[in-house]
């Protein structure tokens, strides 16, 4: 869901005009986008809706809490309220979260006459929309790439900046400078702006010998211990324990250092989570938090900690680099489906705990009635079914499929038959080449015996089995995929022989190795081997915990990985 292409079009979706009392509409729970309203303009729009009513309907939605939700038309609600209209007619459509997200970011951000200021809130909210493709996010937009990429250098701007930059009292220059200092000096420092009247050059100028606290630096401060732009310039200082109160005056290089950690932190936790995106790339709006107390720890455990659309934020803002947020769901829709999943099954499992609590007899013995058993009773959930394996594991996994099935499909001789009819079938359509099918026959029956040709079409059978990408270009898994649901016993062989390899498992991500180990008992093993043993192979490398995967010797028999698993069944 992170492509233009993949976005359904709302507005096709079924609708229905409903009138509403417009004071008891809800606000957009994923946020109004605009970042400010024109007093004038919302004037003149009021004086319009008394004069002639609202002649293009609002579009409301019916929330989780099943109330009336604003998705587009915020100004025009506002203004019916304002000239005191009882009633109002809108548009009612059912939409999911990211439907109406995708609506109200189109009504408020896709147009030709946002201001500056809100620009760069439009880039951020969309970069979040598409979890951070900037490609997607510019083609939304209507923008070149290198448009949005220098409305999101002023994403980090504080509230405070941004006013200013929108009010006219500064520069885009003066923002910019300013954008990559920590949020209290930006602050600061924009008052002697305003109030020195600082040209951007001078700004810049003066950045250099802003002091940035280096005791809340992540990177390595090695070499700043006897730099000339350390405030505290004593060779050893940081391991005196005193680095809270040192500062650094050189802004490019403080910078350049936090990218370049910021660059390796994502790197590291990339390979441990698979997607992460900073938290400059996503609005709370366009993502959720996921553990077991949310969705449970069924749906968790086996769906949700293999899924590509659980992710990691790293804080990228100025003075919180490096923190990191876990267990972030970037799909909400499915998320609320989840969640409503495991709200339904804990009432189910409250009703069937009811259904079973004894009723006391009270029968001509005086016996003491013993207390019902209040323990906790286990929620019991469906099978999960929701988890999108990232593409990197799915084409690994189709790549080892293809590789099976030409292995075991050669020398099967009911399918070389049943291939070479199919192969003679194709040649009857036009579209299949049927010249040159003829011209191959020709030749052949011309030029062999009967024998040789035998020979010739064993061989060509063989080839197209090992080689060929399958009928009609399409790629290999397709073809075979039908070879895995339709031929008997191939999908079951393919399970029974699976066996871990450097080039199927290294795909995952070490949170993904560890929940196939959990899936199939490795990890017990391990520990009933060596306590602990388990949590040694996984807290290193992910390279290490492949090799300690690999050299374990395990019972592998009829356990598969789920994403290889969901491709060929039936």
């Amino acid at each position: 869901m992170n492509t233009v292409t993949e976005i359904k079009e709302e507005i096709v979706n079924p609708s229905q005009s409903i009138s509403v009392n417009p004071a008891e509409l809800k606000e957009f729970k994923g946020g109004n986008t605009r970042r400010k309203n024109d007093e004038h303009a919302f004037n003149e729009l009021c004086e319009s809706i008394r004069n002639v009513g609202i002649i293009q309907k609002p579009v409301v939605r019916t929330n989780s809490e099943g109330e009336l939700e604003i998705v587009v038309g915020h100004s025009r609600v506002g203004a019916a309220v304002c000239v005191g209209l009882e009633r109002i007619d809108v548009d009612h459509k059912d939409l999911t979260d990211r439907e109406a997200m995708e609506m109200h970011l189109c009504e408020n951000t896709v147009r030709q006459d946002l201001d500056f200021v809100s620009q760069i809130e439009a880039s951020k909210r969309w970069l979040s929309f598409f979890n951070g493709d900037r490609e997607s996010a510019a083609k939304r937009l209507m923008w070149s790439v290198k448009k949005l990429n220098e409305r999101l250098e002023l994403i980090h701007c504080c509230d405070q900046v941004l006013d200013a930059l929108d009010q006219g009292k500064i520069k885009a220059g003066h923002a910019l400078i300013l954008s990559i200092l920590p949020e209290k000096i930006q602050i600061g420092t924009l008052k002697r702006v305003i109030d020195e009247k600082l040209t951007v050059a001078e700004l810049k100028q003066r950045a250099t010998k802003v002091q940035l606290p280096l005791g809340s630096a992540k990177f390595d401060k090695t070499d700043c211990n006897s730099c000339k732009h350390n405030s505290e310039r004593q060779v050893g200082l940081f391991d005196l324990g005193d680095e809270q109160s040192s500062t650094c005056s050189f802004a490019t290089c403080y910078r350049d250092k936090t990218q370049a950690y910021l660059s390796h932190q994502k790197a590291q936790l990339e390979e441990k989570y698979g997607k992460v995106l900073f938290v400059s790339e996503s609005s709370p709006a366009d993502r959720r938090d996921v553990d077991v107390t949310t969705v449970g720890e069924q749906q968790f455990t086996s769906g949700c900690t293999q899924c590509s659309k659980r992710i990691v934020l790293l804080d990228d803002r100025p003075a919180h680099e490096g923190n990191v947020i876990e267990n972030q769901c970037i799909d909400i829709d499915c998320n609320d489906k989840c969640v409503s999943a495991l709200v339904k099954a804990k009432k189910e499992n409250a009703k069937k705990a009811q259904n079973k609590k004894p009723i006391s007899q009270t029968e001509n013995k005086a016996n003491t009635v013993k207390p019902h058993n209040t323990s906790t009773v286990p929620v019991e959930q469906a099978e999960p079914v929701a988890c999108q394996p990232s593409n990197v594991v799915i084409e690994s996994h189709k790549k080892e499929l293809v590789e099976f099935a030409r292995k075991e499909l050669k020398s099967n001789e009911l399918f070389r038959l049943s291939l070479a009819v199919a192969c003679v079938k194709s040649a009857h359509s036009e579209l299949r080449g049927f010249n040159k099918v003829a011209e191959i026959a020709v030749e052949l029956a011309s030029t062999k015996t009967k024998a040789e040709i035998m020979e010739e079409l064993s061989k060509s059978i063989t080839d197209f089995i090992l080689t060929s990408n399958g009928a009609d270009n399409a790629n290999a898994f397709q073809f075979y995929e039908l070879a895995f649901k339709g031929i008997d016993g191939l999908a079951d062989k393919a399970v029974e022989e699976w066996q871990p390899t450097k080039d199927n498992i290294s795909s995952y991500t070490i949170e993904g190795l560890k929940q196939l180990c959990s899936s199939s008992g490795l990890d017990k093993h391990v520990d009933e081997v060596a306590e602990g043993g388990f949590k040694a192979i996984y807290s290193g490398k992910k390279s290490d915990f492949v090799k300690s995967i690999l050299s374990t010797k395990f019972n592998w028999h009829k356990f598969a990985p789920p994403a290889l698993l969901n491709l060929i069944k039936r």
